[in-house]
């Protein structure tokens, strides 16, 4: 037994200083698991990870690399199970856009026992008490490797601890583990279509409203998840009858409560936040106080990261993902889709930020601006930290965030195929200005991408409630499936039935009013000689004649360079087709007479 623990696991001996000791390190599919004891250290602690192919001891680890630091003391407990760290407790008005009302989940969580965090499949939590970090290692650090855990208080060390044998350490990888032994098996989801859920505002907690955790699974965030390794996501999948459900949580540990100096929303003042669904500034532990202000898409690749765990692993069907947000979740489900266009299949976004900007909605009669006087790049600040139009954000590579954030320039890309996104508004919703909606709205129809929105007079809650029955049809899944990444489908702009949205002023153009409603199509045939669909729009209501121009896309066979000339029979009419500039293939003009399908058939001339 003894020579069993010291092949897996690398002990420590000698390298101890008052504070922290014991260190221990396993290293298990793909990530080393790094455990310390903690006693009487002081409360303003902080520490530090390093690693190295050679012994570290008291003498030599500043030489070491530096794996994560900022970590708090006590880092064994499962943070996700302390309502505090999600919810502040201030107006009745903030505790309603909260995921709990009242008191309940605060005081039921505070009546269970602290527990220590899951670290291996199925396995019960480690003891709360202590200190945990997790490594994912490099391509560089496989083979024999020496940690050290270091304790700081006031810029001086006042605990360590070291290993004083090696762990040998494999490649490394990020990969979520099962909270209990009911999680789903490996290749248990062969096939099936994913649908990826991203809450709204304030939710993302990890107890619901009665105290009780939730999540099925969770992730050690390697360096490319997170401001530092080693976070902890917890998430939840499902299995339903034809589709598998990931439903994740956009909150990170920062390990402390930033000031009104850092942010604009008191609700940010906790230390577990929200970013968007973006990510966070590199030095949020610290301080995002500036000068200087810098974002990093964090979030985004996690996100990216689960779904490709969830088709590797699960087996889910790699052309069949789908995302699915409302408000800050369907800002994030848009993000993501113009980011990673590879990978999502269609997108519904309830009530989201096309993009980030500083435009405010223009002022009533009364002289102040309509329905809210914030603009949309308020909302990056919670994790950014308090910059502005004349000193902004950026990327780590000197890009600015608000044009990475343009959801209007990036939909606008007639090359690329954007997922299909289906969208709504309400020109009184006072979280999302209406002000951002039209660049979005003309940038999807320049680009002939596949966008539908429905808006109305409604606010934040109600806008999405009160669709018609016609337009919620569209969320369902049934319908959503039809759009695979190895499928073609047809994207309609320019339809002469879209209604007026205005300048951006909430109360000009139709005030209630929808874009590209009620079509319906079947791809009949996508091959090297021949691609045929039949259209069709129909709705309660609808006036006819109704004219669009049909743009083809994601055409798996029927493929031609730019400027090949294409013969084509559009409702028994015959018409000459050329391959644009950007390799599309748009028939233009399409005539709906009726509610009867318009057929499409196009060969190579």
């Amino acid at each position: 037994m003894k020579l069993l623990c010291c092949l897996l696991t690398g002990l420590a001996a000698g390298g101890v200083l008052a504070g922290v000791s014991d260190l221990s390190a396993v290293y298990r599919n793909g990530q080393v698991f790094l455990r310390w004891s903690e006693k009487d250290r002081p409360a303003d602690a902080r520490l530090e990870v390093r690693g190295s192919a050679r012994p570290v001891s008291r003498e030599n680890f500043e030489e070491a690399p530096l794996l994560a630091d900022m970590l708090n003391t006590g880092s064994a407990g499962d943070w996700w199970l302390d309502a505090s760290n999600f919810l502040v407790k201030r107006t009745a008005a903030i505790r309603a856009d909260e995921p709990f009302a009242g008191d309940t989940a605060e005081n039921e969580a505070a009546k269970k026992k602290r527990r220590g965090f899951v670290i291996e499949d199925g396995g019960s939590p480690i003891p709360a008490e202590g200190g945990l970090h997790v490594h994912t290692p490099r391509k560089e650090e496989t083979g024999k490797r020496y940690f050290a855990v270091i304790a700081r208080s006031g810029g001086k060390v006042c605990g360590f601890s070291s290993l004083a044998e090696p762990v040998e350490v494999g490649p490394g990888f990020s990969r979520p583990l099962a909270l209990s032994k009911r999680g789903l098996k490996k290749d248990s989801c062969k096939g099936m279509a994913l649908v990826v859920r991203l809450h709204g505002r304030g939710g993302g907690a990890g107890v619901d409203g009665k105290g009780r955790a939730v999540g099925t699974h969770i992730i050690y965030a390697s360096r490319d998840f997170a401001w530092r390794e080693g976070i902890p996501f917890k998430f939840q999948v499902s299995r339903a009858k034809t589709v598998v459900n990931l439903v994740l949580n956009d909150r990170v540990w920062i390990g402390r409560k930033m000031d009104r100096s850092e942010i604009s929303d008191s609700r940010d003042a906790v230390r577990a936040i929200s970013t968007f669904w973006m990510g966070c500034n590199p030095g949020i532990a610290r301080s995002i106080k500036g000068p200087k202000f810098v974002c990093d898409n964090y979030t985004e690749r996690y996100v990216v990261h689960l779904v490709r765990w969830a088709q590797e692993y699960l087996g889910t069907d790699p052309a069949a993902t789908y995302i699915i947000g409302g408000s800050m979740g369907g800002t994030g489900a848009v993000q993501l889709a113009t980011h990673f266009p590879e990978v999502f299949s269609a997108v519904v976004a309830f009530v989201p930020v096309y993009s980030y900007t500083w435009k405010v909605n223009p002022k009533g009669k009364d002289g102040k601006p309509q329905v809210t006087s914030s603009p949309s790049m308020g909302r990056i600040i919670c994790s950014t930290g308090k910059f502005t139009k004349k000193n902004p954000a950026v990327m780590p590579d000197g890009k600015l965030l608000e044009d990475y954030l343009n959801g209007a320039k990036n939909i606008s890309r007639p090359e690329v195929d954007m997922p299909p996104v289906f969208a709504t508004n309400g020109r009184k919703d006072a979280s999302i200005p209406w002000v951002n909606n039209p660049d979005f709205y003309r940038g999807a129809d320049a680009g002939k991408q596949a966008f539908s929105v429905y808006w109305n007079d409604c606010n934040h809650a109600k806008a999405s409630v009160r669709c018609p029955a016609d337009v919620k049809k569209e969320w369902d899944l049934d319908r959503l499936k039809r759009y695979r990444l190895d499928r073609s489908f047809p994207a309609f702009s320019r339809c002469s039935d879209n209604r007026d949205f205005g300048n951006g002023d909430p109360s000009q153009g139709d005030i209630t009013g929808w874009i590209n409603r009620g079509f319906d199509w079947q791809v009949v045939s996508d091959t090297p000689e021949r691609y045929a669909v039949t259209l069709s729009v129909s709705y309660p209501g609808i006036v006819y004649p109704v004219t669009a121009d049909v743009t083809l896309r994601r055409r798996q066979q029927f493929k031609f360079p730019a400027g090949t000339r294409l013969a084509a029979v559009v409702g028994g009419e015959k018409r000459e087709i050329v391959i644009d500039e950007n390799g599309l293939l748009t028939v233009e003009k399409v005539t709906f007479k009726d509610a009867r399908p318009v057929e499409v058939s196009i060969t190579k001339k």
